[in-house]
Order: C-alpha cells, then structure tokens, then sequence
C-alpha cells in the first residue's frame, strides 16, 4: 500500500480519467460514470486489494466534493426556463410532486420495516423504514446529468424528490432514533437558520450584481461569476457545519441562490461550475467513497439469505410511491422514476455503521443495509437507463 500524498491524487485522477473511456467503450452496459468510479474505488480500496486507502486529509477533501455537488443539485434547480421564460408554475407542480411522494414513501417504506420484523429481519422497524426512504442525491444527480434528462420536467420533478428523500432522512434520524453521531446540532435549527441565510445571500447578491463597477470592468469580471458562487458556497457550508446541517442543505441553499441570481447567465455559470467539480471534486468524492468502504466485518452467510427480500423491498418502496407522480408521467417514465429513486448508498452506509455501533441494529442487519445500498447502486441507474433513451431531443 502507497501513501504518499502525490501517489493517492496521481491514483485518483487517473481512474477519474479513465471511466469515462471505460463507460464510452461499452455503450450496451449503461453503466454510469459514477457508478464506474464508486466501483473502481471498492476495487482498490479496503474491502479490494487493498492498493491505496483514503488518508485523513483526503476525507476533508470528499467532504467538499459532497458540498460542491449538492451545490449543483441547488444550481439545476430552475425557476425559468432555458429560453428564459418563467415556469413558476411548472416549478409549484413539481415541488407538490416530489412532496406527495416523499410522504408515499414514507408511508410505504414503514410498512415495508414492520413486515421485515415479522419475519426476524428487523430489529428497529423505524430504523430500517427510514433507510428505505431514503434516496441518493450524490448518484441521481450526475446520472440525471449524464444522461441528458436534468433540464427536463420529469429530471427536475426527480431532483426534488431525490433532494427530499435524502434530507428528509438525515432530519428525521436524529429526531426519531437515539443515534449518537448522526447529528452535531438541532437539524431544525439549521433549516431555520440556512433559510434565513439563503435569503441575506439572495438580497446582498442582487445589490453586489447592480454595482455600477461590473459593468464598467465586464473584460475583467469574466472569472467573478465563478468565484462568487464558490464564495455563496462556501459560507454556506461553514455556517450548516456550524449548526449541525450538514453538507446537504448547505450546498443546496448555495446552488438555489445562485441559480435565483444568475438569471439570463445561468447557463454559463452552470457549466463553468460543472466543468470544475465534474472534472475535480465529485470524482474524488465517488471514488475515496469506494475506497473507503469496509465490509470484511461482515458475515455474509445470514446476509445472503436477507438480502433479495431487502432489495425487493428497496425497489418496492419507491415503485409504490412514485404512482403519487401519475398525474403528469405515465408508463416508462413512472417506471424509470421508481427505478432511479431506489438509487441508495452514502447516508445508509454511514447511518448503518453508526447504528450498529449504537447496538441499534444487529451486524447482519448492518452487512444487509450496506449490500442493499450496493444493489441499488448497481441496479437502479441501469434501469433507468434501460427505461428511457439518453439525451432524446426536446
């Protein structure tokens, strides 16, 4: 194992410079590239060969790869559209959407953990309902990129209820479950708090945007665009680190406003954002996750057997739920909603090695929750994929 610090960043942007290759070369396999990287990362990491493990300094790194994407989930929310129309209206409909079916999931998902405890899978029926609910945010949204679906409706509909599912969940943990270590704060505090952020950033946004200056030295403002947004993003993540809000609100907060603020620009900030954190932070991100999974605890005998029913369900939850989006998607699109809001892995992997050690849940629970994640990981944006083309025209 090498850990000079040259070697692990050479390591990384290496396999970060290949993936791509490796998706393009094998079109029939749809396999994302984050998936690829995640992957790549399991491979050579702790529960592979061992060949590069994740030192501490690294682990402060992927923490900003998280904030900077939840920071362009917050960007691609849209409140016009690319011609510059409003769509207030389009943008009402969804967030009723992706509400409904947080709650449907919800629902379900409590459900779906007491019939696990009936038949002794299940210790905490709470617990395992709250892993079910959730969705990653961190994989939907370079998969919704990738494949050319985010601007559209159903993407946007999909960003929403991906960003509900997975904050909902790291809200309500704390709150429902005695779970030391999943929360330095009061998650509503944060809300609170990052909300009346967001609107000082919007409202001091606007007056820095109106300075006379900018227009007058524009040849020499082309990198200020840039460097703002990463400032919003910023403050944004220290002041949610600071009470207790984690990377995900954060990040979004500092995407949305900026969105809100660039109006007419949005598109070139976007991918002047996107450029930066597809190209450094969210492969570091994808890959030390990989790498720093560890499953050689686990006992995989009992797993085995737990595991269909757990991916069963997984898919289940979200499939039932997603019927809340038939008012404005029929048919593949309903499918490939349920299929991509499986999508699980960070959160549950985090908050099951944290529940285990809490004596919350049992080890085989733990290995099954993980593997689950896994699964889903797997299988989800492979169905997606599968269900609607890549990048149809509008």
């Amino acid at each position: 194992m090498l850990t000079s610090p040259f070697f692990t960043f050479a390591f990384v942007f290496v396999i970060a410079f290949l993936m791509p290759f490796i998706a393009l070369s094998v079109p029939a396999f749809r396999m994302p590239t984050a998936i690829l990287e995640i992957l790549c990362g399991v491979l050579v990491g702790r529960s592979g060969l061992h060949v590069i493990l994740p030192p501490d300094w690294l682990h402060v790194i992927t923490k900003l790869g998280l904030l900077y994407l939840m920071f362009l989930a917050g960007l691609e929310i849209r409140t016009q559209s690319p011609d510059g129309q409003a769509n207030t209206g389009n943008k009402r409909e969804q967030v009723i959407l992706a509400l409904a079916h947080f709650v449907a999931t919800m629902a379900v998902a409590l459900a779906a953990g007491h019939l696990l405890q009936m038949f002794g899978m299940s210790t905490s029926p709470l617990f395992t309902a709250l892993m079910f609910a959730t969705t990653s945010l961190g994989v939907v949204v370079p998969i919704l990129k990738e494949s050319g679906w985010m601007d559209r409706p159903l993407g946007q509909t999909l960003l929403l209820s991906a960003l509900f599912a997975d904050f909902g969940t790291v809200a309500l943990v704390p709150f429902t479950l005695n779970v030391p270590g999943l929360s330095t704060g009061h998650p509503l505090f944060a809300i609170v708090a990052l909300t009346v952020l967001g609107i000082l950033l919007y409202f001091g946004g606007k007056k820095v945007l109106q300075a006379p200056v900018l227009a007058k030295r524009s040849a020499r403002t082309q990198q200020l665009g840039v460097r703002g947004a990463l400032a919003l993003m910023g403050i944004s993540g220290a002041i949610s680190q600071a009470f207790g809000g984690g990377m995900i609100l954060g990040g979004f907060v500092s995407g949305f406003v900026c969105s809100l603020l660039a109006k007419a620009e949005h598109e070139v900030l976007r991918k002047k954002l996107e450029i930066l954190g597809y190209s450094l932070f969210l492969p570091l991100f994808f890959i030390t996750v990989g790498m720093d999974l560890d499953v050689s605890h686990i006992a995989f005998g009992q797993l085995l057997s737990w595991l269909p029913a757990y991916l069963l369900l997984a898919f289940l939850v979200k499939g039932v739920a997603s019927l809340t989006l038939w008012p404005c998607y029929k048919g593949r699109e309903l499918s490939a909603a349920g299929a991509l809001l499986s999508t699980r892995f960070t959160l549950v992997i985090a908050v099951a090695l944290t529940a285990a050690k809490s004596h919350i849940i049992s080890g085989t629970e733990e290995g099954t929750l993980i593997a689950m994640a896994l699964g889903t990981v797997l299988l989800s944006p492979m169905l997606f994929l599968a269900l609607l083309p890549q990048k149809q025209d509008a």
